[in-house]
C-alpha cells in the first residue's frame, strides 16, 4: 500500500485501517458481521444448518430471508412483513429493491397460477 500524496510518513511508519476496504480479504467479513447483527437486532433468527438462510416468525406466519454474498431474496406470505423488513434494512443498508424476482443466481424465476418456474 502507498500512502496518498496529501500524507507525509516515514518509511518505517505503518497504516492501521479504520475499517475494512472492498478488495481486502477481510471485506466480505465485516460486512456480513454487521448484516448480522442488523439482522439479529431485528429479531430475525439464523437458520442452524444454513447460515445464510434467515427467518422470523409473527404468530402464524413467516418471513424468510436468503443471502449470496449480498443479493438477497425475502419470501413471505405477509406482504407487510417484506415491507417492513425492506425498510428496516434500508437504514442500515444502500438497498437497491428490484421488485418482484425475476432472475437470481443465473437462473430465472417466472411466476404463474400453479406456482414459480426455474429455467
Amino acid at each position: 500500500m502507498t500512502s496518498p500524496p496529501s500524507v507525509s510518513h516515514k518509511f518505517s511508519e505503518v497504516f492501521k485501517l479504520q475499517k475494512a476496504l472492498y478488495g481486502l480479504k477481510q471485506a466480505p467479513r465485516a460486512w456480513f458481521h454487521k448484516f448480522f447483527i442488523v439482522i439479529i437486532s431485528l429479531g430475525i433468527v439464523v437458520n442452524h444448518h444454513d447460515s445464510t438462510l434467515f427467518f422470523k416468525k409473527i404468530n402464524a406466519r413467516h418471513i424468510f430471508l436468503s443471502l449470496y454474498i449480498d443479493d438477497m431474496i425475502i419470501a413471505s406470505d405477509v406482504f407487510d412483513g417484506i415491507a417492513s423488513l425492506k425498510i428496516a434494512l434500508s437504514h442500515h443498508f444502500s438497498i437497491k429493491d428490484l421488485d418482484v424476482l425475476h432472475y437470481f443466481l443465473g437462473s430465472n424465476v417466472a411466476f404463474s397460477s400453479k406456482g414459480y418456474l426455474l429455467s
